[in-house]
C-alpha cells in the first residue's frame, strides 16, 4: 500500500534557499555555532540538560532552510523542522534494512506480529507523553485516523482497527492486501497525542467513513468516475471538511513522546532539549540538539572548523569530500549508496520533438553517463554511480529482481555518436554546417531546466549541454527558483528537466509507480483520474495506455496502482522485468546515475559516530531523527 501524497525526496534539501551562517546568532535559545571542547560524561543517563549550556553541549545539525512560518503539526504545509526529535512513529523505516529478520527499528511499538490478514502492534508500556500522561492504544488509533484524514490510502486496505487493551493495537486488512506493504506504511505514520488531535476528527464512525471513501474510490481499479464518486460521496464530503482543519492545526506546544522537547523555533534555528521521561532516556547522550539552516558553502566551512557536528542535506564536491576525509581532519564524509533514488532527465512529451522516440534514444547515446558522474563533482571520487542501463529503477533493486541474462538483453545505450546520428537522420532530422535541424526545418534548439541551488544538478546541466552543443544542437541551461521548480516541472512547463525519479519504497513497482502511476494530480504522468481527452498537464505525458512487455496493452497508472497494492512478493521480479523493458525501450525518462546519501560529521565535540558500514543507521527515512537512532544503538557521545 502506498500513500496518495508523494514522499518528499530526502535530498531535496539542497534546492531550498539557504541562510548564511552569520545570521544564526539570532536563533532563540542558542548562539552562532563555534568550536568548543567539553569533558562531559559519556553516559546519557547522567546528562542533565537543565544544567548544561546549549552553546557548548548541543549536538549541532546543519540542514536545509525552512519557511518563516512553521507549525507544530506534522500535517501542516511547513512543519517544524526535524519534528521527529519529539514526535516518533511506531518504528523506523530506513533506506537499508537493518541486520536480522526485522528490517525496521522499533520505537513506540516494541514489537509487532504480521499475520495473513492482520498486523498487531505491541506498544511500549513505559512510553509516555511529555506532559507525563501514558501513551496508549487510543493515541495510536487517533494517529491512524489523522493520517486517514490526510487521505493516506493505507485505509483502503483496512477493514477495522481495534485496541484489545491499552498497549495493543490490531489492524485487520483486506484479503488482497500484502501485509508487509501495509506494515511499511503504518510505520511511516507519525504518532500524535489523542489529547490534541482527537477533537479535529469526527467523534463517531470515522473509521467507517474512511473505509467507505476508499471503497468508493476502488483503489485496485480506480477510474475517473470512481475517484469523482468518492469525492462526492457522503464520506468524501466529510473528509473534505476534516482535512483542511487538520492541515491548519498549529498547537501552541508540540507535545511529543520522543527524547527531546521543543524549546524554541524560528527562521534562524531550532533548539531541542533532552527530556528525561523518554523510555530510552538512558541512551540519549546529547543534552540539546540545535538545528541550523545552511547551504553547501556554509556547511562545509562549519564542518571543517568544528562549528557543527552533522550535515545530511547537501552533497560536497570531490575535492571537498577528500579534504574532509584527509588525515588529521576532524571531519568525515560518509557515502551510502541509496537503494531507491535515481537521478534522471525528464522529457516532456508536450514539447516537440521530445515526443519522438528517436530523439530520446539519440540523447541516451550522446550523454556519456560514466563521464558525467566524474565531471559533475570535479574529481575521480564517484559519489553517484552511473546508471548501468536506463531501465527506470535504481541499480540496487535492479540487481535484486533482474537476472544477469535479463539485464544483458536491455539496451545499455553506450556513448555512441554514430548511432545518435543514424537515429536522428532516420527520423527526418538534417545536419547542415555542423548544426541539426528538425523535420520541420527549425534549428534543434532547447533548454535544460535545473533547480537552482543543487550544485551537482546545475553541473549536470552544463556538462550535458556541452555534449550536445559539440554534436550540433543549440542547448541552453536555465536555473529555476527552487521554490517553484517542482510545481512547474510537474505541470509540464519544461521541455527537459532533471529530478529524483523514484521514491516508492516497498515493492520495486512502487518506484515505477512514483514516476508513472500516481493516482491523483499533481503527478508526473497521466493520473488514473485522467478523463481520456485533452493535454496531460503533467511533467512527462507518455500514454496513458501502453504496450508493456509481458503485460500487454494496459493503462499505465491503473496497472501500476494495482500491482503496488495487490501483487505478492513472488510476482515482483516478473513485474520489475516488464516495466524495466518498457522504460528501456521507450525512454520517457533517461536515468543518469544512482543517488546516494551524502552526509558528513565533525568529531571536535562529539565522538563515536556509527561506522559507514552500518548503512541502516545512516539512512533513516521515518520514525526517529537519525542522531536519536544512533544514540539508541549505543553510538554518539559528547567528549
Amino acid at each position: 500500500m502506498w500513500t496518495v501524497h508523494r514522499p518528499r525526496p530526502r535530498l531535496l534539501a539542497a534546492a531550498v534557499t539557504s541562510l548564511m551562517l552569520i545570521a544564526l546568532a539570532a536563533c532563540s535559545g542558542g548562539s552562532t555555532p563555534t568550536s568548543h571542547s567539553s569533558s562531559h560524561t559519556n553516559s546519557g543517563a547522567n546528562v542533565n540538560a537543565a544544567s548544561s549550556n546549549p552553546s557548548s553541549t548541543a549536538f549541532r545539525w546543519g540542514t536545509r532552510a525552512w519557511a518563516s512560518s512553521i507549525a507544530n503539526n506534522p500535517y501542516a504545509p511547513n512543519p517544524t523542522p526535524e519534528y521527529n526529535l519529539s514526535l516518533l512513529s511506531l518504528g523506523v523505516v530506513s533506506d537499508w534494512n537493518r541486520p536480522g529478520k526485522n528490517p525496521y527499528f522499533p520505537e513506540l511499538a516494541q514489537s509487532w506480529d504480521v499475520g495473513k490478514h492482520a498486523i498487531t502492534f505491541h506498544l511500549r508500556p513505559d512510553a509516555k507523553w511529555q506532559d507525563g500522561t501514558p501513551l496508549t492504544s487510543k493515541d495510536v488509533i487517533t494517529s491512524f485516523r489523522a493520517a486517514g484524514a490526510d487521505y493516506n490510502s493505507v485505509w483502503a486496505a483496512i477493514t477495522s482497527v481495534s485496541a484489545p487493551d491499552q498497549h495493543t493495537v490490531t489492524v485487520n486488512l483486506q484479503p488482497w492486501e500484502v501485509p508487509q506493504n501495509a506494515l511499511l506504511h503504518l510505520l511511516q505514520i507519525v504518532i500524535v497525542p489523542n489529547s490534541q488531535y482527537a477533537s479535529l476528527l469526527p467523534s463517531s464512525n470515522f473509521d467507517q467513513t474512511l473505509i467507505n471513501y476508499w471503497k468508493t474510490y476502488k483503489i485496485l481499479q480506480p477510474t475517473a468516475a470512481s475517484i469523482a464518486a468518492a469525492g462526492n460521496s457522503p464520506a468524501g464530503k466529510v473528509l473534505a471538511k476534516v482535512s483542511p482543519q487538520l492541515v491548519k492545526f498549529n498547537p501552541k506546544t508540540m507535545l511529543g513522546a520522543g527524547p527531546y522537547t521543543l524549546k524554541s523555533a524560528n527562521v534562524s534555528g531550532i533548539l531541542y532539549q533532552k527530556w528525561n521521561g523518554f523510555f530510552d532516556a538512558a541512551k540519549i547522550t546529547a543534552p540539546y540538539v540545535q538545528i541550523y539552516p545552511m547551504n553547501t558553502v556554509t556547511e562545509f566551512g562549519a564542518l571543517s572548523s568544528g562549528s557543527i557536528e552533522l550535515e545530511t542535506d547537501n552533497q560536497f564536491t570531490d575535492p571537498q569530500a577528500v579534504k574532509l576525509n584527509a588525515q588529521g581532519s576532524n571531519a568525515h564524509y560518509v557515502f551510502i549508496p541509496s537503494p531507491v533514488q535515481q537521478v534522471s532527465l525528464v522529457f516532456s512529451f508536450d514539447h516537440y520533438p521530445f515526443n519522438l522516440l528517436a530523439v530520446r534514444q539519440a540523447l541516451a547515446y550522446l550523454i556519456n553517463r560514466d563521464d558525467l558522474v566524474k565531471r559533475d563533482m570535479g574529481g575521480t571520487l564517484v559519489q553517484n554511480p552511473a546508471a548501468a542501463t536506463p531501465d527506470g529503477i535504481n541499480d540496487f533493486l535492479a540487481k535484486q529482481y533482474l537476472t544477469p541474462a535479463q539485464f544483458a538483453k536491455l539496451n545499455h545505450y553506450p556513448h555512441d555518436t554514430a548511432k545518435a546520428t543514424s537515429l536522428l537522420k532516420g527520423a527526418g532530422f538534417t545536419l547542415r554546417n555542423g548544426k541539426w535541424y528538425t523535420p520541420k526545418g527549425q534549428p534543434f534548439s532547447f533548454t535544460i531546466s535545473e533547480a537552482a541551488g543543487i550544485p551537482y544538478f546545475d553541473e549536470d546541466g552544463l556538462i550535458i549541454a556541452g555534449y550536445l552543443k559539440a554534436f550540433g544542437m543549440d542547448v541552453k541551461v536555465e536555473d529555476v527558483d527552487p521554490g517553484t521548480y517542482p510545481t512547474k516541472q510537474e505541470a509540464g512547463d519544461f521541455a527537459v528537466s532533471q529530478w529524483w525519479m523514484d521514491w516508492g519504497q516497498g515493492p520495486p513497482m512502487a518506484d515505477f509507480a512514483a514516476t508513472f502511476g500516481l493516482p491523483a494530480t499533481p503527478s508526473w504522468n497521466y493520473p488514473i483520474a485522467y478523463s481520456g481527452s485533452g493535454p496531460c498537464n503533467c511533467g512527462i505525458g507518455i500514454g496513458p495506455d501502453a504496450n508493456v512487455p509481458g503485460l500487454g496493452h494496459v493503462n499505465i497508472a491503473s496497472e501500476l496502482n494495482r500491482e503496488v497494492n495487490e501483487a505478492t512478493p513472488n510476482t515482483w521480479a516478473k513485474y520489475t522485468w516488464a516495466w524495466a523493458q518498457w522504460v528501456n525501450q521507450n525512454l520517457p525518462i533517461l536515468p543518469l546515475y544512482n543517488n546516494a546519501f551524502h552526509e558528513s560529521y565533525s568529531t571536535v565535540r562529539y565522538t563515536d559516530f556509527p561506522p559507514d558500514s552500518a548503512k541502516w543507521l545512516w539512512t533513516g527515512l521515518t520514525g526517529a531523527a537519525q542522531p536519536v537512532e544512533w544514540m539508541q544503538a549505543g553510538y554518539l557521545k559528547l567528549k
